[in-house]
C-alpha cells in the first residue's frame, strides 16, 4: 500500500511553513505562469510591485527550500532566478496554482493559512500577545 501524501496534504504542508508569506505565493504563482524565464530580484521586485528587500528574501528563503532555481552568472556577481525543474515540485505547484485560480474559497483559504501561519509564527510578535491567542 502506498502511504504517499497526497496533493492537498502536501500543499498543506507548505503553506505556513516554505509559503509562509504572500510575497513567497506571488512569486511561486509569478513563476509557475511563466516556465523558463530568469529575472533578478529586481526585475521580479518591480514586475511584482512589491519591496526588493521582501522580494529578495523571498527568493533566497524559496530557492533555499528548492521551491525555486537559483543561479548565479559569471563569478557570482550576477543571480537570476527561475521555475524548479524539479518534476514533483512543478506538479505540486500546478496544483497550488490551480487551486488558487479556480475557486474563489479556496483562494481565500490559502491566503489565510499563510496569514494565519505568519501571524503564529511572527518572531517580532510580543510574547504576550502571542499568548492571548
Amino acid at each position: 500500500m502506498n502511504h504517499r501524501p497526497t496533493m492537498d496534504t502536501e500543499l498543506d504542508l507548505l503553506l505556513g511553513t516554505a509559503i509562509d508569506s504572500l510575497v513567497k505565493l506571488e512569486v511561486l504563482l509569478y513563476f509557475h505562469q511563466r516556465p523558463g524565464l530568469l529575472q533578478t530580484p529586481a526585475d521580479i521586485s518591480a514586475r511584482l510591485r512589491r519591496a526588493l528587500a521582501e522580494v529578495a528574501s523571498a527568493l533566497q528563503e524559496l530557492a533555499r527550500n528548492e521551491l525555486i532555481a537559483r543561479f548565479s552568472l559569471g563569478t557570482g556577481r550576477h543571480v537570476m532566478y527561475g521555475s524548479s525543474e524539479d518534476p514533483h515540485v512543478q506538479a505540486l505547484l500546478d496544483f497550488l496554482s490551480q487551486q488558487y485560480h479556480r475557486d474563489p474559497a479556496t483562494r481565500a483559504r490559502i491566503i489565510q493559512e499563510i496569514i494565519q501561519s505568519k501571524e503564529s509564527h511572527d518572531p517580532t510578535d510580543p510574547p504576550c500577545s502571542q499568548a492571548s491567542r
